[in-house]
C-alpha cells in the first residue's frame, strides 16, 4: 500500500510533466474583458487557474476609460506599469503623477486608486503573487470604493505631487526617461555571466539601485532588439515577459513559440535555454515582470537554480547581436 513517501519519491516527474503541459504564451486577442468592482475592463492573464505552471506568480491587464477612476483597494505587493495614456495614483494618502511609460510599486496593504486625466484611455499592466499569497494562507483583498467618472471637485481637491518617493524613503514611481540604461551593476542579481550583455538596448526599472524596496514582484526593466536582432540565450527560474511593441518568436528549450505586442510570454520554472529572437524589419519592445521568489529559491539552492549563460558549439557565449544565417557562418 502507498503511503506519502511513496507520492513523494514521484513528485520531481510530476512536477516536470506539468511544467510541459504549462502554457507559453498569454494571448491578448484570446482573453475577453470582464468588470469588476475595481477595474472597468480588466483581463487576467497569467495565473495558476489558468493552466500556467508558475511559482504564484500572476499578470493582469486593465484599461481606465477617458474621465475616470479605479476603485480604491488594498491588497498584497503590486508592480504595475502604464502603456498608454497619463493622470495618477492615490498610494497610502500620498499622490504620484504618471504618464506612458511610467512604472509604479505599490506595497502590500496600502490602499490607492488610480485616475486617468488624459485624452485617451488608461491602458497599464500589473504584476502580483495573488495565487502564492493565497498558498501560504496570507492572500488578503480589501475593496474600499467601486471605479466610476471623475468629479471636478474630487480632483481639484487632490494636493500636487512632492515625490516620488513614499514618506519611508522607497521609491513610489520611476519614467521610463529617468531610467537608467546598459549598467549591469543595477540587476537585482549583479553582473552574472547570464545577464551581461542580453539585450542591445536594456533600462531598469523597479530595482533596488533606482530606490525601489520591492519584496515579492517588480517590474525590473524593459528592453529592446533592433530588426533582425536576438537577445542572449540564457537559462533560470520563472520568465514573465510582456510584449509591448512588435512580434518575434521565443526559442524555449528548443521549441520557437510566437507572440506579439499585448501578449504575454511565460517560460516555466524549469531552468529552460530561451532568448527571444526579433526577425522582422521593425524593432520588439519587452517588459520584464519579476516574481521574486525565484531568487528566494535560489539563494537556497545556487547550485541548480542560478541563472546560466549558454554558450555555443564553439565554446562562445550566446550574447545579444545581429541574426547570423548558417550560410553567412560558412563564408
Amino acid at each position: 500500500m502507498k503511503n506519502f513517501y511513496d507520492e513523494w519519491l514521484h513528485a520531481q516527474d510530476k512536477i516536470q510533466d506539468e511544467l510541459l503541459k504549462s502554457p507559453a504564451v498569454a494571448r491578448d486577442k484570446d482573453i475577453p474583458w470582464v468588470s469588476t468592482p475595481q477595474d472597468v475592463k480588466v483581463k487576467l492573464m497569467v495565473a495558476n487557474d489558468l493552466g500556467f505552471a508558475t511559482m504564484g506568480s500572476n499578470v493582469l491587464k486593465a484599461e481606465i476609460p477617458v474621465g475616470w477612476h479605479t476603485g480604491k483597494h488594498r491588497h498584497g505587493e503590486e508592480s504595475m506599469h502604464i502603456l498608454e495614456g497619463e493622470g495618477f495614483s492615490i498610494i497610502a494618502g500620498q499622490r504620484f503623477d504618471w504618464h506612458k511609460s511610467s512604472t509604479i510599486q505599490i506595497p502590500f496593504w496600502a490602499e490607492h486608486q488610480h485616475f486617468n486625466t488624459g485624452a485617451v484611455p488608461v491602458l497599464y499592466i500589473s504584476g502580483m503573487i495573488f495565487d502564492l499569497e493565497r498558498y501560504v494562507r496570507v492572500a488578503r483583498l480589501e475593496q474600499i470604493e467601486t471605479c466610476g467618472p471623475n468629479e471636478g471637485a474630487m480632483l481639484a481637491a487632490v494636493p500636487p505631487q512632492t515625490s516620488q518617493y513614499y514618506t519611508d524613503g522607497s521609491r513610489a514611481v520611476i519614467h521610463i526617461e529617468d531610467a537608467p540604461a546598459d549598467d549591469i551593476s543595477y540587476h537585482p542579481q549583479g553582473p552574472l555571466a547570464a545577464n551581461k550583455n542580453q539585450h542591445d538596448f536594456l533600462q531598469y526599472l523597479v530595482v533596488p539601485k533606482n530606490g525601489f524596496r520591492a519584496q515579492s514582484v517588480a517590474v525590473t526593466n524593459q528592453w529592446i532588439e533592433p530588426p533582425f536582432h536576438h537577445s542572449g540565450r540564457h537559462a533560470h527560474l520563472e520568465a514573465v515577459v510582456y510584449a509591448v511593441e512588435g512580434s518575434g518568436t521565443t526559442d524555449m528549450q528548443g521549441t520557437a513559440v510566437s507572440w506579439e505586442a499585448g501578449d504575454v510570454l511565460y517560460v516555466p520554472p524549469a531552468m529552460w535555454e530561451h532568448e527571444h529572437v526579433n526577425d522582422n524589419p521593425n524593432r520588439i519592445v519587452q517588459l520584464r515582470i519579476g516574481f521574486l521568489i525565484r531568487f528566494w529559491v535560489t539563494d537556497l539552492w545556487p547550485e541548480g537554480f542560478t541563472s546560466r549563460r549558454i554558450y555555443d558549439r564553439d565554446g562562445n557565449p550566446i550574447e545579444a547581436g545581429r541574426i547570423v544565417r548558417e550560410r553567412e557562418r560558412t563564408l
